[in-house]
């Protein structure tokens, strides 16, 4: 795996967000960023950023910043994402499509095969080149490509979502993310990345009450600290 071994997962993820960042950088045609304008469109500490930063080997010059197209090529060097990563997806209903659309395929990762197990869905085409597959097909399907698969993500409903992993990781696929509620049974080698849109709604309105209650009560509390 090389470098990213020695990052610790929150870091992978904050890096991630730094790609992000970078590119919507260097789309604005900026040559070259501060810590501190990184760590602020990324939602971050700059010591955090910097910390980051130095698991790449990422050193910002003093009083300068950091060139933003050599800082892209090492995130993108250290994530493994300066090579194309092929993706499965199980599920070609709305979300599956929502995913494809604006989740970020094209940038590093591109969708080589797309599965469901809706009659009406099977054998229907999505762009130019991706046609809707049996579930029942997976392995099959998987083992003819030519560049394999490095990535299942798992949108289906719920019923599905496990036949959708099962068949994955039959295949050889050891690298999953579900962005369904199921939580996936599965072998100690496989790493699942689970994001529950609904439990993130949840957290953001917590967050929100949170937000209105300080607001309410602030004033009192100042009375009182007075």
């Amino acid at each position: 795996m090389g470098q990213s071994t020695t990052i610790p997962r929150p870091a992978v993820t904050r890096l991630a967000t730094y790609l992000y960042v970078l590119r919507s950088f260097s789309a604005r045609g900026t040559v070259v960023a501060s810590s501190v304008e990184l760590a602020t469109a990324a939602g971050v500490n700059p010591s955090i950023l910097r910390k980051d930063l130095s698991y790449v080997g990422a050193v910002g010059v003093r009083g300068v910043g950091y060139d933003v197209s050599r800082l892209t090529a090492r995130i993108k060097l250290a994530l493994h994402t300066d090579r194309t990563n092929t993706v499965a997806l199980a599920g070609a209903g709305r979300l599956g499509h929502a995913l494809i659309s604006h989740a970020g395929f094209g940038r590093g990762f591109t969708v080589a095969a797309l599965f469901d197990t809706d009659p009406a869905v099977i054998g229907t085409r999505f762009g130019d080149d991706l046609v809707v597959v049996p579930l029942s097909e997976v392995a099959l399907t998987c083992d003819g490509l030519e560049t394999g698969i490095d990535f299942g993500v798992i949108a289906t409903n719920d019923e599905d979502a496990q036949d959708a992993c099962d068949a994955f990781t039959s295949s050889g696929i050891r690298q999953l993310l579900n962005v369904t509620p199921v939580h996936l049974s599965v072998d100690s080698d496989v790493v699942v990345r689970q994001v529950d849109l609904a439990l993130e709604l949840q957290v953001l309105g917590f967050q929100a009450l949170c937000g209105a209650h300080r607001r309410r009560t602030e004033p009192y509390c100042a009375y009182y600290r007075e």
